[in-house]
């Protein structure tokens, strides 16, 4: 009997703490975008371009066995002026998303050249401007952020936070000092 009446506190805690969690909302992301580069150190900085701009980005890394034809990545982060010509070849060009102060504040830091390609779509562009903005440290937004407390009543509370970009820190943390000019 014991045991049956443990059993049947379990599931009423369950699915009390079930129910609590299945009020949550899954927060959505601002787009998402593929992005080719030639350094390995430029797929770790899109890491937290992802995790501080809440954008999905996929990495290619273009290395000598790469066939540039075949490329499905509408933009491509670049450091090596030979990779450049390849794709500038096929028909990339440069990204027009830059002002002239970010096109300084980039060559300043880490001095990407950012080539999209023949076919970006209007959703590819609105993903590169966040990147663009991102790298030059102007990239923000605000985020609600959820969290749950208390054990019974399941109490929400949603804080507004405005997330800044981090490319700056990590381009003076020396973290990707590889990457710099």
């Amino acid at each position: 009997m014991k045991k049956l009446t443990i059993f049947f506190l379990s599931l009423i805690l369950l699915f009390t703490a079930l129910a609590c969690a299945s009020g949550s909302t899954a927060a959505t992301n601002r787009g998402t975008i593929s992005v080719a580069y030639d350094n390995a150190l430029t797929g770790d900085l899109l890491g937290y371009f992802q995790a501080n701009q809440n954008v999905i980005v996929t990495g290619t890394e273009l290395t000598n066995e790469t066939d540039f034809e075949a490329l499905t990545a509408p933009v491509a982060l670049l450091k090596d002026a030979a990779v450049i010509e390849k794709l500038t070849a096929l028909g990339w060009t440069e990204a027009d998303t830059w002002t002239d102060a970010q096109k300084e504040t980039n060559a300043g830091m880490f001095g990407f050249t950012v080539l999209v390609a023949p076919n970006l779509t209007d959703a590819n562009r609105s993903a590169l401007k966040l990147l663009t903005n991102w790298l030059v440290g102007e990239g923000s937004y605000e985020r609600t952020i959820s969290t749950m407390s208390g054990s019974c009543s399941c109490k929400r509370v949603e804080t507004n936070v405005i997330m800044n970009s981090d490319a700056p820190m990590l381009y003076q943390s020396g973290m990707f000092d590889g990457l710099k000019n």
